[in-house]
């Protein structure tokens, strides 16, 4: 690999990250005039972009061409990609589902909370050294926050599948437990607000482990956990299972931290 290629490559993993992002919005207003078809497709997309998110910054370091650029496309791209694309999905994804009961006017006020929330979490953490620097994320990430909306819609899409193929022991276990997500019609809604204001919150999350087992016990440890993880993820994609898996896990990562936060915040 010659040099020149080596310098590009982490930049070049941002553009690809963005230009998802871009496609993403291409389908989403595709189907803003009642046509769902797309809607899955941009979540798969998203969830793509967050792929090349974590390792971007990682292939830079290892390589060694880490550069001011590179953090300030990071950065751009993070903002389409996991702050725009995810308020434009929810806004089209109510809009398309359920146009009788929302108010267009909150409809568009409410959706925008991933943008507006996750642009001035973006801009504090280029701002502020002490974020950038620090051993854990203080507030939550954006692209979690994206996942987890992506997971909730595609965990929706998919019932009407299941229902008609039936369900697993697990999946019967899952939908009985989360039952609540589908009586209430705003809950996608509801809980991307909350999340979304976890973006400027206090909590503390833990960043993805750096991709080697030569730094210290506590990076293996979380390295080992990311790779159980994607095991899991690869097995349940055969079995068509990962809208699920993927919605325990971000929902165990999200949740899970705050009440951390909550219990060590009471003591």
């Amino acid at each position: 690999m010659s040099f020149s290629i080596k310098k590009i490559l982490p930049s070049f993993i941002t553009i690809v990250n963005l230009f998802l992002g871009f496609v993403s919005l291409v389908l989403l207003a595709m189907s803003i005039n009642n046509d769902t078809s797309y809607i899955s497709t941009s979540c798969y997309l998203i969830l793509i972009g967050c792929i090349l998110d974590s390792i971007d910054g990682k292939v830079a370091r290892k390589l060694d061409v880490s550069s001011e650029f590179g953090k300030e496309i990071d950065s751009l791209a993070d903002l389409v990609s996991f702050c725009l694309v995810p308020s434009f999905l929810i806004f089209v994804y109510y809009k398309v589902t359920f146009p009788q009961y929302l108010n267009l006017t909150y409809l568009i006020i409410l959706s925008s909370f991933p943008l507006i929330f996750g642009a001035i979490r973006l801009a504090k953490y280029n701002a502020l050294e002490e974020m950038r620097d620090s051993d854990k994320y203080l507030g939550l990430p954006t692209p979690s926050n994206a996942i987890l909306i992506c997971s909730l819609i595609l965990f929706v899409n998919n019932a009407p599948i299941r229902f008609i193929l039936g369900f697993n022991k697990f999946e019967k276990i899952v939908y009985e437990s989360l039952s609540w997500v589908f009586e209430i019609q705003f809950m996608i809604l509801l809980i991307s607000i909350f999340s979304s204001l976890l973006l400027m919150s206090k909590v503390n999350y833990e960043k993805f482990p750096l991709i080697s087992f030569k730094i210290n016990k506590q990076n293996n440890k979380d390295l080992l956990k990311v790779i159980l993880f994607l095991i899991i993820l690869v097995v349940s994609i055969y079995f068509r299972d990962y809208d699920i898996v993927l919605l325990l896990f971000i929902s165990l990562y999200i949740f899970g931290n705050v009440i951390k936060f909550l219990i060590n915040y009471n003591k």
